[in-house]
């Protein structure tokens, strides 16, 4: 309770306080200061009112305002405040400006602390007022039955509770007293191969490390041959907070089998059979497909022309300048692309190296790399660089990872999971821009939308210079609501993938919101968990993002892992134990 400030006015009336308080000394030092501690109050206990008002109204009286703080309310009539849970109640004044007269709030600190999740149980004991009401008093059992807490006490802790409770010595003090059980982890669906597969580049290992073994693909198979079995989701045990409430545990994530070619998929068994001899395809594991594998034992050149096959394709040689690749299956090429397009359906291994501004690679499952130098590679699954990313895109709907002693020269990488890389920049070169738990064409809108303000600001000041004295006309104020409406959409815009593309940050209400805009978030991933692993050197410069959040590194560093803080709003660089 803080000191009654003197009132402004003579005929202010204070309430009627329906607790005791007293300042008191806590410890065997008397000379220090004293602390207010009140009585202990229960659920819809009376704490302040005006009796007999109407008494001190004739003579000219008003009241003093007063607020219902946490964990009270006003009564019904809005005269009196009453406690909406047992506690301790505190009386605070509070004055808004020097003229004004004060304002009480009458607040309750809680007896029981619950998060907001209901799963944990914190006793809260100050020291007791001989004449008052107390725990030393009161039936701590009783006081649990009347707040509903019915499920995880421990008889430890209420022991101890209460040798704390009867002790002579006045002290505050909390005790967990009660736990819930937590729901159990359900596990997501998943396609179980029955056939070996090979390794996946980039694939984390148990002990931590990174699998960079050669991306095998092509298995070969058999008509009829069973090739992977699907396991369905497991739901697990609900949970119960202390309130005796059962929470479900999260759905497990089901997947959606998608075959192409000679292969089939049955519902009432779950597997996946071949219904030809054939080579597999295995697309962001879930997406099967069984087909012929053609062989190209040279170069793809004037000779063979452009390549468009429905197969898995293996090219011997190298890809030259202006010839385009579109293939349905796998695709591995030993030597080298050299500005072309190339776009496959299935997983793709280039042996050689990537070069050339206008080269593109566009795949759905993942591509495995030895350099890239001025092109860009976008793909839905993840990404192995083995070399070096020189001035280059990659943008990944899943990881990408990069060898130990690779590097990364300028340009960007970004993906939708995780970024492992080597050493980021140099002294010399255009700084890069690593994001992670990031949807690239998000990224890339939202960049447009900013070079729209920058050019719509441009507008404004070459529309003043060519018409002096316009700065208020119609056209300019027309032209300003136009950057705002832009301003807005960048500011609400959500890279986290599994999002909507809005988030609720700037949003607006029912009535002016735009008209089907996407703000779910239910199937968003957990930025929490998201990390960009920087093994060797990251130079100053460098833009880290990660979901909404951006770094602009101001030195370099080594050895770092970047993650968001516990409350998302910023990236934090920790050490990072190497591999």
């Amino acid at each position: 309770m803080t000191d009654k400030p003197e009132s402004t006015k003579s005929k202010i009336l204070e309430p009627t306080f329906h607790f005791k308080t007293r300042h008191i000394t806590i410890g065997e030092d008397l000379t220090s200061g004293k602390v207010s501690v009140s009585e202990l109050v229960t659920a819809s206990q009376l704490l302040a009112d005006f009796p007999h008002f109407e008494k001190f109204a004739s003579r000219g009286y008003e009241k003093i305002e007063l607020i219902a703080g946490e964990n009270t309310s006003f009564s019904e009539d809005e005269q009196s405040i009453v406690a909406t849970l047992a506690g301790y109640p505190k009386i605070h004044y509070l004055r808004k400006n020097k003229s004004s007269d004060p304002s009480i709030i009458v607040s309750v600190e809680p007896l029981f602390i619950l998060p907001p999740d209901k799963m944990k149980v914190t006793l809260a004991i100050h020291p007791p007022l001989p004449d008052g009401c107390s725990l030393q008093n009161t039936s701590l059992q009783e006081l649990l039955d009347s707040a509903g807490i019915v499920y995880g006490l421990s008889e430890d802790a209420l022991s101890k509770a209460k040798k704390q409770i009867d002790q002579t010595e006045p002290e505050f003090s909390k005790i967990a007293i009660a736990e819930g059980s937590s729901p159990g982890m359900s596990s997501d669906a998943y396609l179980r191969f029955d056939i070996e597969i090979g390794p996946i580049a980039g694939t984390i290992m148990e002990d931590g490390t990174i699998d960079f073994r050669d991306r095998k693909i092509m298995t070969g198979v058999e008509c009829d041959q069973c090739i992977a079995t699907k396991i369905p989701a497991v739901q697990g045990d609900p949970g119960i907070d202390v309130m005796g409430e059962e929470s479900e545990a999260p759905q497990g994530k089901d997947i959606k089998i998608k075959v192409l070619g000679d292969v089939k998929f049955s519902g009432e068994t779950m597997q996946v059979t071949a219904t030809k001899d054939g080579v597999l395809s295995v697309v962001n594991n879930n997406v099967i497909k069984v087909s012929s594998k053609q062989i190209i034992p040279g170069d793809i050149d004037y000779t063979t022309g452009n390549i468009d096959s429905r197969n898995c394709v293996v090219i011997r040689g190298s890809v030259q300048p202006g010839f385009l690749l579109t293939v349905d299956g796998d695709l591995e090429i030993s030597g080298n692309v050299m500005s072309t397009t190339i776009k496959s359906l299935g997983n793709i291994v280039i042996k050689g190296g990537i070069t050339g501004k206008k080269t593109l690679i566009d795949t759905e499952g993942d591509c495995d790399i030895n350099f890239i130098e001025q092109g860009k590679i976008i793909l839905g699954g993840g990404c192995v660089v083995r070399n070096q990313s020189y001035y280059s895109d990659i943008y990944s709907g899943s990881h990408i990872r990069c060898k130990n002693d690779s590097k990364i020269m300028s340009g960007s990488l970004v993906a939708e999971g995780n970024i492992s890389v080597a050493d980021v920049g140099s002294n010399d070169c255009k700084p890069s821009l690593i994001a992670a738990g990031v949807i690239a064409k998000r990224l890339n809108l939202y960049k447009k939308l900013k070079a729209e303000v920058v050019e719509q600001r441009d507008e404004i000041v070459k529309w003043v210079q060519l018409y002096p004295g316009s700065s208020n006309s119609k056209k300019i104020r027309k032209m300003e609501r136009k950057i705002d409406e832009t301003k807005l959409l960048i500011l609400k815009m959500n890279m986290i993938p599994g999002s909507g593309i809005y988030s609720r940050v700037g949003a607006s209400d029912d009535n002016g919101s735009e008209s089907g805009a996407d703000y779910s978030d239910r199937e968003a991933i957990n930025i929490g968990s998201i990390t960009i692993d920087v093994q060797g050197t990251i130079y100053t410069g460098t833009e880290i993002r990660i979901g909404n959040r951006t770094l602009k590194l101001d030195k370099t560093v080594s050895g770092r892992q970047f993650t968001l803080h516990a409350n998302q709003k910023r990236i934090i660089a920790q050490p990072i134990r190497r591999r």
